[in-house]
């Protein structure tokens, strides 16, 4: 991935609400104001430059931090893995040469306290990303603030694993900083008092959740392009949709962008792809419609700028299969893989857990164990 080019002070800008992805803005029919146009753009210095939301969505830290390639994603997640799986092996290593252990113990350790997988820690990361979607919910926080939750929340475990940090502890600690960083402003102990939590537990990793995060809390989400998209939707297609079927089709599309920040999506597509592959998931002949009406439009412009109609189908088309791909986490697989991450941490607990069964099996066992009295 490219770095993204720094604008400097010296070079005029202005910027314009339109998307690459989209193309430039419709252009006016009328002759007079097309000359006057061109009059402006004669007077403009050499060095002039438009840039778009796009552009500026690509020179921000959210970009630079946070958007990956498949490959690139995938590795710095098995990075982070084995990391804390090295620590979990050697801390295991000394826990059994510092206990007398029989061979039955060995044996259950070996099985009982390997490190997760990367999938594994993936499927517990977003089990829990659900329950930050959920709580925020609950407590009736604005959309952007849960989306917000849920990008913290994912982004601290792309820099560490749960094998070092219980996502549990994590959970409230999102939530409140997503407040504070949103500008919803709410105090430690009112936000504990409705949350349950108590503010020490609150506040105990939040400094390493800011560290995680590289200190950047703007979050570019993909409700602003909805709404543009939503705007212009209604000004291509003007007289031939209905106002209240794009008004409930917003709706829907608004709760699915909050779906879809769920998932892996966020750091592999830009948010105006995102939000234009909701949009073919909702309604995929309408948006297939305006897309072809703008492209058509735009092409009878000259600009360098605007991507072809096919290369913009094929990113849309692969953000949307991506969405539709993922698969929700059972309770009961997360129950599993948080047991074994609880006792590959806590090696004693399995051990103990096995001296308290064995007199219950003893005794189970035993021919002269009393008939139980009716």
């Amino acid at each position: 991935m490219s770095n993204p080019i720094v604008m400097h002070d010296e070079v005029p800008v202005e910027t314009t609400s339109v998307d690459l992805t989209t193309g430039p803005e419709e252009t006016t029919p009328d002759a007079t104001i097309d000359d006057e146009e061109e009059n402006i753009e004669d007077n403009k210095p050499p060095n002039y430059k438009r840039i778009s939301d796009d552009d500026l969505y690509r020179h921000s830290s959210q970009y630079r931090f946070w958007s990956f390639s498949k490959e690139r994603l995938r590795e710095k997640r098995v990075n982070t893995n084995k990391i804390a799986a090295d620590t979990i092996y050697k801390n295991i290593l000394d826990f059994k040469n510092q206990q007398d252990l029989t061979q039955e113990q060995l044996d259950v350790l070996d099985a009982r306290t390997q490190p997760l997988s990367v999938d594994d820690e993936l499927k517990l990361i977003n089990f829990y990303a659900k329950k930050v979607q959920v709580i925020s919910q609950h407590l009736n926080l604005p959309t952007e603030i849960i989306a917000t939750s849920i990008s913290f929340f994912k982004k601290f475990f792309l820099e560490n694993s749960v094998m070092q940090y219980d996502p549990k502890s994590l959970v409230h600690t999102t939530i409140f900083l997503a407040c504070k960083a949103e500008n919803y402003f709410i105090s430690v102990d009112s936000f504990a008092k409705k949350a349950k939590p108590n503010r020490e537990a609150i506040l105990k990793y939040e400094f390493k959740l800011l560290e995680s995060l590289k200190f950047s809390l703007l979050i570019h989400h993909p409700y602003k392009p909805l709404h543009g998209f939503f705007l212009d939707i209604q000004n291509v297609l003007h007289g031939k949709v209905d106002l209240n079927y794009m008004g409930q089709t917003y709706d829907k599309c608004k709760k699915k962008i909050t779906e879809a920040i769920l998932t892996d999506v966020v750091y592999l597509f830009t948010p105006p792809q995102i939000t234009l592959a909701i949009l073919m998931i909702e309604d995929e002949a309408l948006i297939t419609k305006y897309l072809e009406l703008k492209f058509s439009v735009n092409s009878e412009k000259k600009n360098n700028d605007t991507i072809s109609f096919s290369t913009l189908l094929t990113i849309i088309n692969d953000c949307k299969s991506f969405i539709q791909e993922e698969k929700s986490v059972s309770t009961d697989d997360a129950r599993k893989i948080a047991a074994q991450n609880f006792f590959c941490q806590n090696p004693m607990d399995l051990i103990q857990r096995m001296k308290r069964k064995q007199p219950e099996e003893e005794t189970t066992a035993s021919p002269e164990k009393k008939p139980r009295v009716a």
